[in-house]
C-alpha cells in the first residue's frame, strides 16, 4: 500500500523535502469553513499539490487536496478535500515556503553552492 503521505510521480526523477509557515493573516481554515467544506471539529494536517502528465504547459490550477482530521489527538481516519484554486491563491495562505528537490539518489551534503541560494 502506498504511503499517501509521501510524494511520488512516475519515475521519481527528483526528491526532496518542502516545509511551510502558515500565513499569519490568512487561515485555509477559515476558507474551508466560509465554504462548508470542513466541520467545526476538524483540523488540516497536511497538503497534497500535484499535476501530472503535463507537456510543457503552463499550469495555473494545479490538483490541490487538503486533509482534515478531527481534532483528536491520535485520530482513526482522515478526509480529503479536493480544493479549486490557483497558484496565487494557494501560496497566500502561507507565510514562508520552501521546496528543495534534487536528482534522486544524488547526495549533495557540505557540498559549497556557488551563486544564489536561500535557506
Amino acid at each position: 500500500m502506498r504511503d499517501i503521505f509521501t510524494a511520488s510521480t512516475q519515475y521519481n526523477d527528483f526528491k526532496g523535502t518542502v516545509a511551510a509557515d502558515r500565513s499569519d493573516g490568512e487561515l485555509i481554515s477559515d476558507y474551508l469553513n466560509s465554504k462548508g467544506l470542513s466541520g467545526e471539529n476538524e483540523r488540516v494536517v497536511g497538503w497534497r499539490l500535484i499535476f501530472s502528465e503535463n507537456s510543457g504547459q503552463e499550469i495555473s490550477h494545479p490538483g490541490l487536496v487538503v486533509y482534515l482530521a478531527p481534532a483528536e489527538e491520535n485520530p482513526s481516519r482522515i478526509r480529503a478535500v479536493e480544493l479549486q484554486l490557483s497558484n496565487a491563491e494557494w501560496f497566500k495562505y502561507f507565510k514562508r515556503f520552501d521546496l528543495v528537490m534534487t536528482v534522486n539518489g544524488s547526495d549533495f551534503s557540505g557540498i559549497e553552492i556557488d551563486g544564489p541560494h536561500y535557506g
